[in-house]
């Protein structure tokens, strides 16, 4: 009787396990895999991330979808960066993580590093993804923490904190040059 009900249990928690592995969802573009659990989350990013000025760098890409908007966004800001800093790593691919609030943002932070901060986004090389608030992003922000997978990826090694700063910095100040 106890077995039979423990098998009950473990198969009611695998179920329930796939079930929430399987909500999310995926898009897939040349550099990256966007991960968002509500399709609301990518409409909104979309919103967010105007190009303006940048605009003309979608000229011959195709946009019927707000999917295909987004990859053809993300990828414009991608290799804007790369030709800003002069890098272009090789297969360069990464996860950009789509989260309703700064305070999720933060909330994944303090559970990876131990530290409260007050990022809207942040960059874990250790998991190779951006973790960024679609109620907060802004063009500038989300360049940055693309310029510092461009950095990582390019050098292959980790460089100086204060390197990696400075160099993400001047991706987002001349983003629209």
């Amino acid at each position: 009787m106890q077995r039979t009900f423990q098998k009950i249990i473990f198969t009611g928690l695998f179920v329930l396990a796939l079930f929430s592995v399987s909500s999310g969802y995926e898009l897939k573009s040349r550099y990256t895999t966007i991960i968002y659990s509500r399709e609301d989350q990518l409409r909104r990013f979309n919103k967010e991330i105007s190009l303006g000025s940048l605009s003309f760098l979608l000229k011959g890409r195709m946009s019927i979808t707000t999917e295909d908007e987004v990859k053809n966004k993300i990828d414009v800001i991608i290799e804007r960066a790369e030709a800003i800093l002069e890098m272009f790593p090789g297969n360069l691919k990464f996860t950009i993580s789509l989260q309703s609030s700064d305070a999720e943002v933060q909330g994944i932070f303090r559970n990876r590093y131990g530290k409260d901060v007050d990022y809207i986004a942040f960059y874990s090389p250790k998991d190779n993804t951006i973790f960024i608030s679609v109620k907060d992003i802004e063009l500038g922000v989300l360049a940055h923490e693309i310029a510092h997978v461009i950095i990582d990826h390019y050098y292959g090694i980790a460089t100086p904190a204060k390197i990696h700063e400075v160099l993400a910095q001047y991706v987002e100040t001349h983003l629209k040059d």
